[in-house]
């Protein structure tokens, strides 16, 4: 449970509270990264009422339990050679315990870049208490790398701190919290901010949006304020700026997001402020709105997969347009060359990337992976809408003879027929090797990219009907049920399938560690593992259901939402 939550709920942002908690009133003023997890005393009984919360209640919270004490009590056994690194291990255990029981906050400022003035914050509320362990860790790695530590009394605290070139690195205890400094300035004066009260971010619109969101019960909550991290550069040299602006990303704005429980799924609203009109990059994002019926028939056996409609058709303008228009900021000498020798390309083989390939390219996008059409992933596909699938096919053609041969080898593209469909395989051909580098498809309406034939012959015949289909079950029915019929983006994944495996290789791996283990620690250390607290696959999954994620774009503000019942870090 411990690592579960520290590792699924420090990647997904997420917010909770409606005012301003003191802990944030020590971050920097201008924070543009802020991110604070609550920590699970706090939302122990929501949790209780989620898919994984019941899951661990279970034999399976007995198993990771017994787990997570065996692998302590193991590596603690292995550290007693080398009496420092026990205690510290003792300590780093006491932090996780604390993380996950308190939560931590952190906000980054970055302020200048020349001279460069950059300040990150971390807190671990309540962890300067009893046992003060994040603190102690730290005095003890001071002490072991025999770095020159200072100490000063500001108020009613001692801020111990360390110089090493540019960085400075402090650390003190703020009340019954424990701080963490880390930046280019002094922490003694950080500190002596925060009596100032120059410090905090309760002003902060970002900060008061988060904290204020009422949509649903939140564990965690974060920004990332893009519009002034952008200011920023201006610093650094005013071709930077002008190169954003290009790209168009400082139509990013900003990006804020929430997390918690709300009954069986943890739910997440990431918000990206993307406001029109949109150029460069983001002129390939789409507001064209898809369903479920827009999507190629696929594969029965399959636990994910993820759709969006994007505007592909435009992504050779756009990224040639990108190429000419940042050369024109950096070497404005070269703009005439580059233009020359991309036209000259596209004459010397007969192709015009813009017309002959990239407008054929329709709106929708899907990508996915089954057991079924390739052995840990190899079967992934990516299938992309097209208009006109017989002039892709001239296309390659076309490509397929302007390809020279080169020393050691010669590209090889075999063109072969399937259902209606036309199967493109690519490789490399020599007389000492004859490797397979990808494989390309068109059936109807559909250009299909993966690494071998067999996927490409699956996605066929699905789509006339001769193999399995997968369509929705009744739990994924649920959660589906909950978001809008139309979308720009979704996802779907089922941890299901990935618990079961890792559930099913765990009598083996852990009946091996048993069987070798004594072998490594040969003082007798070593504690087995009882193989009889292992849950089985389907009791440990019987509460969970699949991961959706669905994305909206009204050509302001792309929204992602995502419900589920488990979800994995990866």
């Amino acid at each position: 449970m411990l690592k579960r939550i520290c590792l699924g709920l420090l990647i997904v942002a997420v917010p909770s509270v409606a005012v301003a908690q003191v802990q944030e009133n020590y971050l920097p003023a201008k924070t543009q990264l802020y991110f604070r997890w609550d920590g699970m005393e706090k939302h122990q009984a929501d949790f209780k009422k989620s898919a994984v919360g019941k899951m661990l209640q279970g034999e399976t919270g007995v198993f990771l339990d017994e787990l997570w004490k065996y692998v302590l009590d193991n590596a603690k056994a292995a550290a007693q050679a080398e009496p420092k690194i026990e205690p510290m291990l003792t300590d780093l255990t006491k932090v996780v315990v604390s993380l996950h029981r308190d939560g931590m906050l952190l906000g980054v400022e970055v302020d200048k870049i020349k001279p460069p003035m950059v300040r990150a914050l971390i807190v671990f509320p309540k962890a300067a208490g009893e046992s003060g362990t994040i603190l102690q860790l730290i005095h003890k790695i001071g002490a072991e790398t025999k770095v020159d530590v200072q100490k000063a009394k500001v108020g009613k605290r001692v801020v111990h701190h360390v110089r090493i070139e540019l960085l400075r690195l402090g650390w003190w205890a703020e009340g019954s919290d424990a701080v963490v400094f880390l930046g280019t300035t002094d922490p003694v004066a950080y500190a002596q901010d925060i009596d100032a009260k120059k410090t905090g971010i309760a002003k902060h619109l970002l900060y008061q949006k988060v904290a204020n969101f009422k949509e649903f019960k939140t564990a965690a909550r974060g920004y990332v304020d893009l519009h002034g991290l952008f200011a920023v550069a201006w610093d650094i040299d005013e071709r930077v700026t002008k190169i954003i602006d290009e790209t168009g990303l400082n139509g990013l704005r900003n990006i804020t997001f929430v997390s918690g429980f709300d009954g069986a799924s943890e739910r997440s609203i990431a918000d990206v402020d993307a406001s029109a009109p949109r150029k460069g990059l983001l002129s390939l994002t789409s507001q064209k709105k898809i369903s479920l019926k827009d999507m190629p028939v696929m594969p029965s056996d399959m636990s994910k997969f993820s759709a969006s409609s994007v505007n592909l058709s435009k992504t050779y303008d756009v990224v040639t347009n990108l190429i000419v228009g940042v050369a024109r900021i950096v070497s404005p000498d070269e703009v005439e060359n580059i233009k020359e020798g991309i036209k000259g390309f596209q004459n010397a083989i007969g192709v015009d990337f813009g017309k002959d390939l990239f407008e054929n390219f329709g709106d929708v996008m899907v990508t996915y992976s089954s057991p079924s059409d390739g052995f840990l992933g190899t079967g992934a596909v990516v299938a992309i809408q097209v208009k006109d699938g017989k002039k892709i096919i001239d296309t390659f053609d076309k490509l397929k003879k302007a390809i020279p041969p080169f020393p050691g080898g010669a590209v090889s593209v075999k063109n072969s027929k399937y259902r209606g469909g036309e199967i493109i395989q690519i490789g490399i051909e020599s007389p000492q090797t004859n490797a397979h580098i990808a494989t390309l498809g068109i059936y109807k309406n559909w250009f299909i990219y993966t690494q071998y034939p067999t996927a490409i012959k699956g996605f066929i015949m699905r789509q006339e009907g001769d193999l399995p289909a997968w369509k929705p079950d009744e739990s994924l029915n649920k959660v589906l049920a909950q978001f809008p019929n139309q979308f720009t983006s979704i996802q779907v994944s089922d941890p299901r399938p990935v618990v079961q495996t890792a559930l099913s290789i765990a009598p083996f791996a852990l009946s091996m560690a048993n069987q070798f283990g004594p072998l490594a620690l040969r003082d007798g250390g070593y504690r087995p593992f009882d193989l009889n607290l292992i849950p089985h696959p389907q009791e440990a999954t019987r509460h969970l259901f699949p991961n959706v994620t669905v994305g909206i774009d009204d050509g302001k503000r792309i929204r992602t939402e995502t419900r589920g019942s488990l979800l994995l870090p990866f």
